[in-house]
C-alpha cells in the first residue's frame, strides 16, 4: 500500500499517542515519524545529525510549546530554507485559535488546529486538516514500511 511520510514534532507522550491514534482512526495511509523538541525537527528535515538517512515528510505536524527550540523557530528556519518550503506544516497546540492562528500562517503553517478535548472530534479534525494532504499528494509517495517511529 503507499504511504506517505508525516513527521509528528510533538513534546508530550501522551499527545503524540492520541495523534497517532486519530490517524489510525482516520485511516490514513501515512508513516509517522516523531521528534519531541525543535532541534530534533530541524535536524530530521535538514537530514543531520542521526537522521542523515531519514525520509523527506510529505507534511509536519508541529507542536508550538516545545523545550529549548520551540516550534515558531522551526517555522522561521524551515522558511528560511529553500529546501524545506515545500513542507505544508499543520499546527497543532493547545492554545485557542484565536491567540495563535494568524501567527502560526504568517509564519508558514497551512492550517492550525487546536487540541480538542472529545477525541471523535479530534479523530474528524485529523482527517480534515491532514487528509486533503495525503489525498492530493499519494501518488507521488513512495512505498514505504508500516508506521514507524524513530
Amino acid at each position: 500500500m503507499e504511504q506517505c511520510d508525516l513527521l509528528h514534532v510533538e513534546d508530550d507522550d501522551a499527545a503524540a499517542c492520541l495523534f497517532r491514534w486519530a490517524l489510525d482512526e482516520a485511516a490514513l495511509p501515512v508513516s509517522v515519524y516523531r521528534v519531541s523538541d525543535g532541534e530534533q525537527a530541524l535536524d530530521f528535515l535538514r537530514k543531520s545529525g542521526r537522521y542523515q538517512k531519514a525520509r523527506t515528510p510529505t507534511l509536519m505536524v508541529l507542536d508550538l510549546n516545545l523545550p529549548g527550540v520551540d516550534g515558531w523557530t522551526v517555522l522561521a528556519e524551515k522558511q528560511k530554507d529553500r529546501d524545506l518550503q515545500s513542507i505544508p506544516v499543520i499546527v497543532l497546540s493547545t492554545a485557542p485559535v484565536r491567540e495563535n492562528q494568524s501567527r502560526a500562517l504568517a509564519a508558514g503553517a497551512q492550517q492550525y488546529l487546536e487540541k480538542p478535548e472529545d477525541f471523535d472530534l479530534f479523530v474528524q479534525q485529523v482527517k480534515a486538516c491532514c487528509g486533503p494532504f495525503f489525498d492530493q499528494l499519494l501518488p507521488l509517495c513512495s512505498s514505504s514500511e508500516m508506521s514507524a517511529s524513530l
